[in-house]
C-alpha cells in the first residue's frame, strides 16, 4: 500500500509540474476531459491504483478571423486593408498542433517617389506612357512621363501550419489565461494584381507632382490620391515563372512564420491576436520588379516580395 501511495504521489507531482508549465489547472481531476476508453485508467488513478492519469483528449478548434494584409515589396503598402480567414486546428499534444488555414484579402500600395525607368513594365508602357529609353545609336532619352507606382492585389492563401504552444495547446483551464504560440508552415498563394494607370481611357499627368522623400511622403500621397480614381483597371505585369493557378489566378508555393497570443473567454472560446508573414519566390505581388538603373534597360530589384497578415480571431474548441 505504501508503494502505491508513493507511486501515486510521484505521478501527481509530475502531472502538477507539467500542468503548471503548460498552464493547466487540475485537468486531471475532471473526467470529462478523457475519452471513454481512458476512464478505467482514470478511475484507477483516482483510487490510488495507478501511478499516472490517462492522457486528456486532443481537441479540435475551428476559428474565423479578420485582419489587414499588406505586401512587403517594391511599392510602399497602404494600411489598413481588409482580409479574412478561417481555419481548422487539431492538437497533437501539449505543445504542438496542426492548423489548416485559408485567407482571403485585398492589399494595396502607393509610392511617393516618381519613376522614369519603366520601359519593361507593360502596365505603363502599354497605356501610352513614355519612359527612359536608349536609341539604336546609344543616345539616352529621358522619360516624357513620370509615373508613381501603385497596385491593388487580391490574395488567396491556403497553408498547413504547425503551431508551437508555449503555454497550453488544449486550453484546459477553468479560468481566463493567455496562451503564447509560434507558427511555421507551407502552402500556396494565388494572387491577381492590377494597376491604376488610367482615368477612364486617358493616362494620368503625374508630371505636375514632385517626387517625394520619406519626410514629404504624406503630402505626395495626398496629392496622388486627389488625382487618382479607384479603378485599378490595368493588369500588372505577369511572370512566365508563375504558370501554376489557384482559384484561377497566378500562384506560387510559400513558406510562412508567425506568432500570436490567445485569451480564453470561456472553456470553449478564445480570442487570438496574431501576426503572420508569408514568403514567396515571386517579385510581382505588388506588380513592380524593375529598378531605376541602368537608364532605359532596367535591372530587376534584388528581393522577392512577401506579405503580412495581422489578424484578430474568434476560436471555438470542440472535442
Amino acid at each position: 500500500m505504501a508503494r502505491k501511495k508513493y507511486s501515486f504521489l510521484l505521478g501527481l507531482i509530475i502531472l502538477t509540474c507539467s500542468t503548471s508549465v503548460l498552464g493547466q489547472d487540475n485537468v486531471w481531476s475532471d473526467s470529462s476531459y478523457y475519452q471513454a476508453s481512458k476512464l478505467p485508467q482514470y478511475n484507477e488513478f483516482m483510487n490510488n491504483l495507478y501511478a499516472f492519469p490517462p492522457k486528456p483528449r486532443n481537441m479540435w478548434e475551428v476559428g474565423v478571423k479578420v485582419g489587414t494584409p499588406s505586401i512587403v515589396g517594391d511599392v510602399p503598402a497602404n494600411f489598413p486593408t481588409f482580409g479574412w480567414g478561417v481555419h481548422v486546428r487539431k492538437a497533437l499534444g501539449y505543445t504542438l498542433s496542426l492548423r489548416l488555414e485559408y485567407m482571403n484579402g485585398k492589399a494595396s500600395g502607393l509610392g511617393w517617389q516618381a519613376a522614369s525607368n519603366y520601359a519593361k513594365n507593360s502596365a505603363w508602357v502599354d497605356n501610352g506612357y513614355v519612359p527612359n529609353m536608349v536609341t539604336a545609336s546609344g543616345d539616352r532619352l529621358s522619360a516624357q512621363d513620370r509615373v508613381f507606382y501603385n497596385y491593388e492585389t487580391k490574395l488567396n492563401d491556403l497553408s498547413l501550419q504547425m503551431l508551437f504552444n508555449f503555454t497550453n495547446i488544449k486550453f484546459h483551464v477553468a479560468k481566463t489565461k493567455i496562451g503564447l504560440y509560434a507558427i511555421a508552415g507551407i502552402g500556396i498563394t494565388g494572387y491577381e494584381t492590377n494597376v491604376n494607370a488610367l482615368s477612364g481611357s486617358a493616362k494620368y499627368n503625374f508630371n505636375n507632382i514632385a517626387s517625394g522623400t520619406y519626410d514629404t511622403r504624406k503630402d505626395v500621397r495626398k496629392a496622388l490620391k486627389d488625382l487618382l480614381d479607384d479603378s485599378y483597371e490595368t493588369p500588372a505585369e505577369s511572370s512566365s515563372e508563375t504558370q501554376m493557378k489557384f482559384f484561377g489566378k497566378s500562384a506560387v508555393f510559400n513558406g510562412t512564420i508567425g506568432a500570436g497570443f490567445s485569451v480564453r473567454l470561456s472553456r470553449r472560446l478564445n480570442l487570438a491576436l496574431e501576426d503572420r508573414i508569408t514568403f514567396v519566390k515571386d517579385d510581382l505581388l505588388d506588380g513592380q520588379r524593375w529598378s531605376e538603373q541602368p537608364h532605359g534597360d532596367a535591372a530587376m530589384t534584388r528581393n522577392f516580395d512577401s506579405f503580412n497578415f495581422l489578424s484578430l480571431g474568434l476560436n471555438v474548441n470542440i472535442f
